[in-house]
């Protein structure tokens, strides 16, 4: 279950807090953060630069945009991959470096940083470009990848399901890092009505969350 859809329900199901017995659920720390989950795993870009996660992305204190893909997928795959493309295009003159997208592998044994590199350059993704938000193609091992995923929601409660990668979810994982506001959104839905929720989500000005200048 992602991020928006949890609390979501969380607001639905308790929308008073004074209301309720204070045995009747977990004990949540009040300084804790969602992104505080976030493991700090070593990770190689289409690059082939080596990184780890929270010191490279979550300690920056930007926006990110974060899925699961495999470049073997005849499914999902391809369209999400086209779709953050659109997005990149048409979030970056408004949140420029501000604003990280992030696609990691679900299948790091096939999917080295030369293959990595070889998918993002379809998608505009295989050079950097300072008139583009960045765009990174991340693998891990299994384990840290599993742990990844885990963190971000992006995992099925089923363990058979959740180990056969052509059942991964098309799901776009939106964070701020500075807000610490997350959601997950289904890459299928509009491109107008992923930007829209997007900005919400991941803007730190109100030019960026709604578009207008005041």
């Amino acid at each position: 279950m992602g991020f928006g859809l949890k609390y979501l329900l969380d607001g639905l199901l308790y929308p008073d807090d004074s209301l309720i017995d204070s045995g009747s659920r977990t004990a949540v720390p009040p300084h804790a953060k969602i992104s505080d989950s976030i493991p700090n795993i070593p990770m190689t870009n289409q690059f082939g630069q080596r990184i780890r996660f929270r010191d490279e992305f979550v300690r920056a204190r930007k926006a990110l945009i974060i899925n699961t893909v495999y470049t073997t997928c005849k499914g999902s795959c391809p369209g999400t991959s086209a779709t953050i493309e659109q997005l990149r295009e048409k979030l970056s003159p408004a949140f420029g470096n501000s604003l990280t997208f992030l696609s990691f592998t679900v299948e790091p044994h096939v999917d080295t940083p030369e293959v990595l590199r070889s998918y993002a350059e379809i998608y505009g993704a295989g050079e950097p470009n300072p008139e583009l938000s960045d765009w990174y193609f991340l693998r891990a091992n299994k384990p840290n990848t599993d742990s990844l995923r885990r963190s971000l929601g992006l995992f099925d409660l089923n363990p058979q399901v959740d180990q056969d990668v052509s059942e991964h979810a098309s799901l776009l994982v939106v964070g701020n890092l500075d807000t610490d506001r997350w959601c997950s959104l289904p890459a299928e839905l509009r491109t107008s009505t992923l930007i829209e929720s997007i900005r919400r989500i991941a803007g730190f000005s109100f030019e960026q969350r709604y578009g207008i200048t005041r």
